[in-house]
C-alpha cells in the first residue's frame, strides 16, 4: 500500500477504548474508522472494497467481532491506539459450514444469531472498536473456535466431531462444506469487508515504519553534524 507519508498523523487517548478488549468478547465495530492516515475519497475509494466504503457510510447493518487474543503495544510509540487480533461475526447465518459456526442468541446475549468465521482472525485497531456486548463466550466455546481454526490451517490434524458442537448447541446437523461454492463467494464478500479493519493496521505499521525511518535519518544528520565540528580542545 502507497501512502503519503506527509498526512500521517498522531493518536490521541480519546480515539482509544477505555476497557481492554478480553478473549472471548464480543465486541462492535465502529463505523467511524480511526486511521493513522487522512484518506481523501480518492484514497478511500482505492483502499477500501465498496463493501468496506458501504459500510463506512453507515449504509449496512452493525458487524461484530470477537476478542482472540490481548492487545499489543507497539514499543514506538507508547499510549497509541493498540492492535488486537479479532475473529469476523457475521449475521448472514445462512451461511453455516463446517468452519463458520452458529452462535445462538442465547449464548452470545445478543439479540440475534451469530456466524463465527473461524478462518477469518485479522488484526484491529482496538479503537475502531465501540464497546463489548452481549455475554463474554465461555473458554470451552473459545477454545472449540481456535481448534476449528487450527483444523482449517492444517495445525491439527482432525476436525472436532460434529457431536462437540451439538453439545456446545452451535447448529444443527446440516453443514455445507466450506468448499461449496456459495461458501465460497460469502468469504470473498467477509474478505472484502476486512478492509475496514485491515487499511487502518498497515497505515498504522506504515506509520511506526515512517517514524522509525525519520529517526535514522535524524541521528545520522546529527552524528554528521558533531563530526564536522571543529576540535576545540586541538
Amino acid at each position: 500500500m502507497r501512502v503519503n507519508l506527509g498526512k500521517f498523523i498522531f493518536f490521541n487517548q480519546e480515539m482509544c477504548n477505555i476497557s481492554t478488549p478480553q478473549p472471548g468478547e464480543i465486541w462492535k465495530v465502529n463505523y467511524l474508522v480511526q486511521s493513522p492516515l487522512n484518506f481523501v475519497s480518492q484514497e478511500q475509494q482505492t483502499l477500501y472494497s465498496s463493501l468496506a466504503r458501504n459500510f463506512l457510510a453507515g449504509n449496512s447493518p452493525p458487524r461484530y467481532v470477537m476478542i482472540v487474543k490481548e492487545l499489543e503495544l507497539s514499543e514506538e510509540i507508547e499510549e497509541q491506539c493498540l492492535i488486537v487480533y479479532v475473529m469476523l461475526l457475521s449475521i448472514e447465518t445462512d451461511f453455516v459450514s463446517n468452519i463458520d459456526l452458529l452462535i445462538p442468541a442465547k449464548i452470545s446475549g445478543l439479540d440475534q444469531d451469530l456466524l463465527a468465521e473461524t478462518w477469518h482472525i485479522i488484526p484491529a485497531l482496538a479503537c475502531n472498536l465501540i464497546q463489548p456486548v452481549g455475554k463474554r463466550l465461555s473458554r470451552q466455546i473459545y477454545d472449540y473456535l481456535l481448534t476449528v481454526r487450527d483444523y482449517h490451517h492444517g495445525l491439527v490434524s482432525q476436525l472436532p466431531a460434529i457431536t462437540e458442537i451439538q453439545h456446545l448447541k452451535f447448529t444443527d446437523e446440516s453443514l455445507y462444506s466450506a468448499n461449496n461454492p456459495k461458501i465460497q463467494d460469502f468469504y470473498k464478500a467477509e474478505q472484502a469487508w476486512s478492509d475496514v479493519l485491515t487499511v487502518p493496521v498497515a497505515a498504522y505499521y506504515s506509520y511506526l515504519k515512517s517514524i522509525s525511518f525519520t529517526n535514522a535519518i535524524l541521528n545520522e544528520a546529527l552524528q554528521l553534524e558533531q563530526d564536522l565540528q571543529p576540535d576545540i580542545g586541538g
